[in-house]
């Protein structure tokens, strides 16, 4: 008998097998019957609600494919970047093209304060702290220059594995 506040709806099975298939299955839950199926129709609904896995898996894929391109983009945006910080050094040093002209020249102030730090620096090492890609022949023959030049002052010296500074 159902209390008052209950509901009571009668169910008709199409089998007496699938009955006991459901009262082994409660039993196995430790719980009734009557509980185990209402789990089950609420289960289910709820499983039919939140049966937006397909959207989901497409939003997925979908987001997938935009991060995929966002980095592509990015490492063009990188190249491009590189190139023109490239090609902004070759303007700021161009005076180092041509070491026989006189006049006078600025050094590079990266170029200075990564060798005063002490330690003897390869060029491949002073390249990247310049930010200088080594394909860039122009940029590597000016800063392959101020390294001369500022040999020529006494203030570095070219050792077996690189560059140091030495006043």
């Amino acid at each position: 008998m159902p209390r008052p506040e209950q509901i009571q709806f009668l169910i008709y099975p199409p089998s007496k097998e699938l009955i006991e298939e459901w009262r082994a299955a409660s039993k196995e839950r430790g719980t009734s019957l009557n509980n185990y199926i209402i789990e089950m129709v609420e289960m289910s609904r709820r499983s039919e609600n939140s049966n937006q896995r397909p959207a989901l898996s497409k939003e997925v894929t979908d987001l997938k494919e935009e991060n995929a391109k966002l980095r592509n983009e990015m490492r063009l945006k990188e190249l491009v970047l590189q190139k023109y910080e490239n090609e902004l050094y070759v303007l700021r040093h161009d005076a180092f093209s041509d070491t026989d002209q006189p006049g006078q020249r600025e050094y590079d102030g990266r170029l200075v304060i990564a060798l005063r730090r002490g330690r003897t620096m390869g060029e491949s090492e002073i390249y990247s702290e310049l930010g200088i890609d080594t394909r860039d022949a122009e940029a590597v023959k000016l800063v392959s220059n101020q390294l001369k030049g500022l040999m020529r002052y006494g203030l570095i010296e070219e050792t077996s594995s690189g560059w140091r500074w030495i006043k």
